[in-house]
């Protein structure tokens, strides 16, 4: 019986570890299942190699857009798909391709770094024949390392085709990349939403003493490139143009630049400053940053915010217009048209808000709605003003009666007779209708003001959004 009861313990004991153990590992998993994956993410677009010309050399730049995928304003950044195409003199290439290719296809060099073609990543073959493009090595070519100073993100997973075109009849070297990434760039939206943006790529060789590119020269540009179809090819903007802008300045005049402008300056007793040292030596003071800038030039699709947001704005405003016919007397009507206009406005800004850039000025929609605030909320102390005026009037009219009354009352009806068997004085008659013109009369200057309101606000609005809209 005991060597039964500890088996039984042995094995009670056996299963509780292996329990343990299972309840363990079950939350190992529970802890590791919420930990982010290192995404990996592909080279560069532009990642140089090789050894460097004996003399700078000038490099051309094409750019030809093939989609401009996303403007995202209210974040500031954009999304495309450009190629870049990069030719310069080299007479040296055609040799290190042909030696490239010889060497991997004879089984001297045992991978093939930098195919010619993207097309050709992977699955070169050892057993063409030829020199042709898709089939050929070019790890000895130089390339230089173009840096994106403004990129936010490459898009994990994007496709990254690209070419290196050697033709034996010429020194001449092409490099064309397919880029698709995000960037960020500075917007200005002073005329939202008749603005116009430059979307801005900012591309830069190495910072170096005597760089190998003597400068970036523009070329070919396209703002359309393989995708073919008509109608708009992004929601809410129109593309206009794409130029190249070449740049090329010392790293201390950049430093400067951006220090100065943007912070402050090396302190004085700075032994290796920054900024503020002319003519100083060294890999700050010597070294030029040379590269290129790609601007894609957009217009926003005005029309829908026109007919979204302004359209029904002013009218709105055109309807406080009624607040200028309504009776003087009609103090709460005036007063309840206006302030159910403006909460109609302040419910449409809660809208217009979410469609709107957040800058730190006012956009030309913003001036239009402050001066629809200001149009509408007017009507207000103005009603209250003409009624004040037309009930001054009325009162001392009345006063005038009672004491006209008064008089005829003390005079008798003889004098009113009198005056009706023809002895030149007013009748009766004509003492009521001399009262009903004295009544008009007193709503005259009430009237004249709201006609000046009605047209003083009609100019304005009129005015002010024309000036708005063109941008004066």
């Amino acid at each position: 019986e005991t060597s039964e009861t500890r088996t039984r313990t042995c094995s009670r004991m056996k299963m509780t570890t292996e329990m343990a153990r299972g309840l363990g590992l079950l939350v190992l998993l529970c802890l590791v299942a919420p930990l982010p994956v290192a995404r990996s993410q592909m080279s560069l677009p532009f990642t140089g190699q090789g050894l460097e010309p004996a003399e700078p050399v000038d490099v051309y730049v094409s750019a030809m857009l093939e989609r401009l995928l996303d403007v995202d304003d209210k974040n500031y950044r954009f999304t495309n798909i450009v190629y870049v195409y990069l030719s310069w003199t080299d007479d040296r290439a055609h040799d290190l391709m042909m030696e490239s290719t010889r060497a991997y296809r004879n089984g001297t060099k045992e991978e093939c770094a930098r195919t010619c073609s993207s097309d050709s990543v992977g699955s070169l073959s050892r057993e063409s024949e030829g020199f042709h493009y898709h089939d050929t090595c070019c790890d000895g070519i130089w390339l230089p390392t173009i840096e994106m100073l403004n990129v936010y993100e490459l898009p994990e997973g994007r496709l990254q085709p690209y070419g290196i075109i050697k033709d034996e009849e010429s020194d001449a070297v092409a490099w064309w990349v397919a880029i698709h990434a995000t960037y960020f760039t500075p917007m200005d939206f002073h005329r939202f939403p008749f603005d116009h943006q430059e979307l801005d790529m900012q591309f830069s060789f190495t910072p170096e003493i005597d760089p190998a590119i003597k400068s970036f020269i523009p070329s070919a540009t396209s703002t359309r490139y393989l995708i073919r179809g008509e109608g708009d090819v992004i929601s809410g903007w129109d593309i206009t143009n794409i130029r190249v802008v070449p740049m090329k300045e010392s790293l201390q005049e950049e430093l400067d630049f951006f220090v100065g402008t943007y912070g402050n300056l090396s302190a004085a007793g700075d032994p290796a400053p920054i900024t503020g040292v002319p003519g100083r030596q060294g890999y700050i003071g010597k070294a030029e940053r040379v590269g290129f800038d790609i601007f894609i030039g957009i217009n926003r699709l005005s029309e829908y915010y026109v007919l979204g947001i302004i359209v029904p704005t002013l009218l709105l405003v055109a309807l406080s217009f009624i607040t200028y016919i309504i009776p003087v007397d009609s103090l709460d009507a005036r007063i309840g048209l206006n302030v159910t206009l403006f909460l109609a406005l302040t419910a449409l800004q809660f809208v217009i808000n979410e469609q709107m850039p957040k800058s730190s000025y006012p956009t030309t929609v913003t001036k239009i709605i402050v001066v629809s605030y200001i149009v509408v909320s007017f009507g207000v102390p103005e009603s209250i003003v003409v009624y004040a005026i037309a009930s001054g009037i009325d009162q001392r009219i009345e006063e005038e009666r009672e004491a006209a009354d008064k008089i005829a009352e003390e005079d008798g009806a003889e004098y009113l007779d009198e005056a009706e068997e023809g002895t030149g004085q007013t009748p009766r008659t004509m003492t009521r209708a001399m009262r009903f013109f004295r009544r008009k009369r007193s709503q005259k200057i009430p009237f004249i003001i709201d006609m000046a309101s009605l047209f003083a606000v009609v100019v304005i609005v009129v005015v002010s959004t024309t000036l708005l809209i063109m941008g004066i």
